[in-house]
């Protein structure tokens, strides 16, 4: 005689992940969840579209943006052509692409709206970007912040941080609001305490910038991402004063004629390495290098000087 348990339909079950539920539930529609869940029962086997479409009750086209928006969250995966429909990926060995590496089409109007309806967090942070930008969004900007939440994975109290930064900074559009989103994606930015950090970085920086165009007397203007790293650089980290940083400013325009970041680059970073850090230390290097470049030399019948040569720096003669 032989004996079992019937377990009726729990004779065949498939698992949903807990870090879907904690992570994803909050952004998927019930279309989008019904899908998951077809391709979760279906793990390890590929799907017919129409298949899907008639399974989940929904049209082909309206299945297919729902894949598309799973893609884009990294939960699912499209078989490349030429891939074999029955193979199994090595996850072990296969880099994982992260959220932001995955493009996909912008929501529309109607996908946008079904987002904030089914979401009391996107619901928020949709009413709360209106009161930092300071106007009501258009449909434009609503795609833009929703894909930096559901493709780049930016959580919406970060995303509000990021308006709040860009409102300080004066720059309200949505190009670079997407521009530094991403950035902030890639760079890790997930909670809002990191995102403090970047903000007390940039501002650092912003603040470097202001003090340095006043010390050269030029006009306001947003700097290059090479002039920021390297202002920053001499004031924030390297801890030159004004009038070490006018010192390089003057030799560099006695030489070049104008303002040459290079060149002043190359001025700073040589004081740094020596440990020059004052303004008489930085005079009586220059007198010294002065004295040994134009001192008599002797005749030794060489066309050349050895100890000219070690003291050659060619950034001196760039024009």
């Amino acid at each position: 005689m032989e004996y079992k348990i019937d377990f009726g339909r729990w004779n065949s079950v498939f698992a949903v992940p807990c870090d879907i539920v904690d992570r994803y539930i909050g952004k998927l529609s019930g279309d989008d969840a019904k899908v998951l869940l077809y391709m979760l029962k279906n793990a390890g086997k590929s799907v017919d579209l129409n298949v899907l479409a008639s399974c989940v009750g929904a049209t082909a086209g309206s299945a297919e943006k729902s894949l598309c928006r799973l893609c884009g969250l990294g939960l699912i995966s499209e078989i490349a052509a030429g891939e074999s429909k029955n193979h199994k990926p090595d996850l072990a060995s296969q880099s994982i692409k992260k959220p932001h590496e995955i493009k996909y089409n912008r929501p529309s109007a109607a996908d946008i709206a079904r987002r904030v309806e089914t979401s009391k967090e996107l619901y928020f942070m949709m009413q709360e970007a209106q009161v930092i930008l300071g106007r009501p969004l258009s449909s434009s900007d609503s795609a833009v912040l929703i894909t930096l939440h559901d493709n780049d994975g930016l959580p919406p109290d970060v995303i509000l941080m990021l308006l709040q930064y860009s409102v300080s900074v004066g720059k309200t559009n949505m190009r670079y609001i997407s521009k530094i989103g991403i950035s902030w994606a890639e760079s890790g930015i997930d909670n809002i305490q990191k995102a403090e950090k970047k903000i007390e970085e940039l501002n650092s920086k912003n603040l470097a910038w202001r003090n340095f165009e006043g010390i050269i007397g030029i006009e306001h203007r947003a700097p290059t991402e090479t002039e920021s790293e390297a202002v920053s650089r001499w004031i924030n980290d390297w801890k030159f004063d004004e009038s070490m940083i006018k010192e390089a400013y003057d030799r560099c325009v006695n030489m070049n004629g104008k303002y040459v970041l290079r060149y002043m680059d190359s001025i700073i970073k040589r004081w740094h390495s020596q440990g020059i850090f004052k303004i008489e230390q930085a005079i009586m290097e220059n007198q010294k290098r002065g004295k040994k470049k134009y001192a008599p030399k002797p005749d030794t019948g060489a066309s050349y000087s050895i100890e000219e040569y070690e003291n050659y720096n060619i950034l001196d003669y760039i024009k």
